[in-house]
């Protein structure tokens, strides 16, 4: 009888356990027919994450007792079209994360996870497919300097949600250079309004001795309203090198827009350039998606890049002169998980 009384005492702990802890496995598996032209080459191929990336992922959430919580969050990206992994290595470097969180102080989280900057982005096409944003780093080594999506080794504050309508971000990142320097080592700010049909933000991100460029530092502002009938995105941005005295910076305006209750229009206007010379990149996008379910949609997307001076940006894999065009399409398929 002790021994069944044991094993009930136990059961029941693991129960009361079980309830105030959740695990969740969660993914997307995202597919695309993809078309690109240029003036030099041309191609034509299917890839992965025309709409969203294609993830796998484990979070999960644990109640540790008066309004405090511990999180984790590891999240893989892989290639739908061909089953690798991204770079052909399947590993949890989308996201990593663990934190500790209260609704009344916010949240504290440690580990590989978006930069204050990236999490400042207002993008019609949410980063992805052929309608994505044009980033700084899309020119090339010598002008893509700080715009990171992602860092390592990261510690981040984000403010409570209850703050009406207030946010923030504040993060610490070390590049753990081998000499024991401070390469890489670099730090991001961001403070926001959210409310409602409005959303605005502001961030500042820098990062000290990144190789030849120095100490570059990157900043955007950003936001978007919601009409109803259409939400209004814009964004700029800029990144600088002091070591070699450029700045690149970026431009969008883009909208959205339902169509009926299963359909959504994209369209947007991005803009790469660097300061004092006449590089530019512009590129037009309009898309669509269509929900067949809460969970499936399809979708298409065209996108049309024009080139200035020493500019040679193409889409989908295609390749063009300098000064060139290109043409870009996207029909694809989205399943969520």
């Amino acid at each position: 009888m002790k021994k069944f009384a044991t094993l009930a005492v136990l059961a029941a702990i693991s129960a009361t356990s079980y309830a105030q802890s959740s695990v969740t496995l969660f993914g997307v598996a995202d597919v695309a027919f993809q078309v690109g032209r240029g003036t030099e080459a041309n191609r034509t191929s299917q890839g992965s994450g025309g709409l969203s990336s294609s993830r796998l992922g484990f979070r999960g959430i644990e109640d540790l007792g008066g309004g405090l919580k511990a999180g984790f969050w590891l999240e893989a990206g892989y290639n739908l079209d061909d089953g690798t992994g991204v770079s052909n290595t399947f590993n949890f470097n989308r996201r990593s994360t663990v934190s500790l969180m209260d609704d009344s102080w916010g949240e504290i989280r440690l580990g590989r996870d978006f930069t204050a900057t990236y999490n400042n982005i207002y993008d019609a096409f949410g980063d992805n497919g052929v309608g994505a944003l044009l980033k700084t780093t899309s020119l090339g080594a010598n002008y893509g300097y700080a715009m990171q999506t992602r860092t390592s080794n990261a510690v981040s504050y984000f403010t409570p949600k209850n703050l009406g309508g207030f946010v923030g971000q504040v993060q610490y990142y070390r590049g753990e250079a081998a000499n024991g320097a401070n390469d890489g080592t670099g730090y991001g700010l961001r403070g926001g309004y959210e409310n409602g049909p409005l959303s605005v933000g502001v961030s500042y991100g820098a990062i000290s001795s990144l190789g030849v460029y120095g100490d570059v530092t990157n900043a955007n502002i950003g936001g978007s309203y919601d009409f109803g009938v259409a939400k209004l995105l814009l964004q700029a941005g800029q990144d600088e090198s002091d070591a070699r005295d450029e700045k690149a910076r970026h431009y969008l305006v883009g909208a959205t827009a339902p169509v009926g209750s299963v359909g959504q229009v994209r369209a947007s206007w991005t803009r790469v350039s660097v300061q004092d010379t006449n590089v530019q990149a512009n590129k037009f996008a309009v898309g669509y998606v269509h929900n067949l379910s809460k969970r499936t949609a399809v979708y298409s997307t065209f996108a049309y890049l024009k080139n200035k001076n020493g500019s040679a940006l193409a889409l989908n894999g295609a390749r063009t002169s300098l000064g060139g065009n290109s043409k870009g399409l996207d029909i694809g398929l989205r399943h969520s998980f």
